[in-house]
């Protein structure tokens, strides 16, 4: 330390020297208090008051096959509402879907050159199927069939998509990638 600073703190009466330091242990004090104590502190009353709750709840299964019950219908609205397997399988599902993928590009005036079923890939509890199409189009029709597509189906979506000029001016082609999810067979 500083010889100077010593001497000037050696010339304080002592009544400065203790209010000085009552003063940097409330500083160090409050410095703890809110870097290394409150944090913990909060997260113990917490757990705490979770461990109060559980003690409360005991061991009735009552309220855990409501739960059950509920999660049983909505899974089974969910299956339904994501196209599930139908009948005929994956394959009539793709049919379906191309038909439907033709119908859309008609009605916002695309012209669908072509599409072909992707192989099928695992994504979490789904099964993604993808269809790979060549379409052409005003720039604008295009982007109304893209969200015509995510819009059609709740399992529907626009997985990728390259656009690059056509030789027709005001005209564009793209190549997209369209998914169906659908869940895997066995999942709950």
């Amino acid at each position: 330390m500083n010889p100077t600073l010593i001497h000037k703190a050696a010339a304080l009466p002592p009544r400065q020297l203790h209010l000085i330091g009552a003063g940097l242990l409330l500083i160090v004090a409050a410095a703890l208090w809110f870097y290394a104590l409150r944090t913990p502190l909060t997260a113990l009353r917490a757990v705490r008051a979770e461990q109060a709750q559980l003690e409360l709840a005991g061991t009735d299964p009552r309220p855990f096959e409501v739960q059950l019950a509920a999660l049983a219908r909505d899974t089974e609205l969910l299956a339904k509402r994501l196209g599930g397997a139908p009948a005929g399988g994956a394959t009539q599902l793709q049919v379906r879907l191309i038909g439907e993928l033709g119908a859309l590009a008609q009605a916002e005036g695309v012209t669908l050159h072509g599409i072909v079923p992707a192989p099928d890939e695992m994504v979490l509890a789904f099964v993604q199927s993808g269809f790979d199409a060549e379409v052409s189009g005003p720039y604008a029709r295009l982007l109304a069939w893209m969200e015509a597509i995510e819009h059609a189906q709740p399992n529907l979506s626009v997985a990728a998509f390259e656009m690059h000029a056509a030789g027709t001016p005001g005209h564009v082609n793209m190549k997209i990638r369209i998914a169906a999810f659908r869940p895997q067979e066995g999942t709950p």
